[in-house]
């Protein structure tokens, strides 16, 4: 087969013109009811394939649209509200700011000096389930 970049040579040309004549002559060596039978079935099967292709046309939103999104937002508002009820307390936050946890992050001192704290070790294997195992 030919690419579409490529002109077709005098050996396709001959093959071409070869296979249209055999094609040619072996439909007109059928009879009229199969002739008819194979049209048929060409036309039905092309209907079938621009039965498939076609799109629907495209259709403008119709009047439910804004109210099911106003019925959306409801229900996602009232989700909300049930969730976190107006005047609850809200999450706790830390008391550390994030001013002093950005200072020691920016700090020049080595991270062993952090680690020389033995309060802190005390203090964690007294925690309950702080201890491996």
């Amino acid at each position: 087969m030919n690419s579409a970049d490529t002109p077709p040579t005098d050996a396709d040309a001959a093959f071409e013109r070869q296979t249209r004549e055999l094609l040619t002559a072996s439909t007109e060596a059928l009879d009229g009811q199969t002739r008819s039978r194979l049209t048929q079935a060409r036309f039905a099967a092309l209907a079938e394939v621009e039965k498939r292709t076609s799109r629907p046309p495209f259709r403008v939103p119709g009047r439910w649209l804004p109210a099911g999104a106003v019925a959306g937002a409801a229900i996602l508002a009232l989700a909300v509200f049930i969730a976190r009820p107006p005047g609850s307390p809200g999450v706790p936050l830390a008391d550390v700011s994030p001013v002093e946890d950005a200072e020691i992050l920016a700090s020049n001192d080595e991270p062993e000096l952090y680690a020389d704290d033995a309060d802190f070790y005390e203090w964690a294997e007294s925690e309950p389930g702080s201890g491996p195992g």
